[in-house]
């Protein structure tokens, strides 16, 4: 594996962290209406999974 495609690795799984916590939390604390403590937990959890599965994804893949 080279430094690029560490960093490509490392910038996908910080995109699905980003993009799983925001969504979750704002739909959660919006649209659902769960506290906004319950909500950024929530976020969190799911940002969690997110990176979970993206290490799975990635370690299946053979990267």
């Amino acid at each position: 594996m080279t430094d690029a495609d560490a960093s490509a690795g490392f910038g996908s799984t910080l995109g699905a962290l980003t993009v799983a916590f925001l969504l979750v939390t704002l739909v959660a604390g919006t649209l659902l209406g769960f506290n906004w403590t319950q909500a950024v937990l929530l976020g969190g959890f799911a940002g969690v999974v997110a990176v979970g599965s993206a290490w799975l994804t990635e370690r299946r893949t053979g990267g």
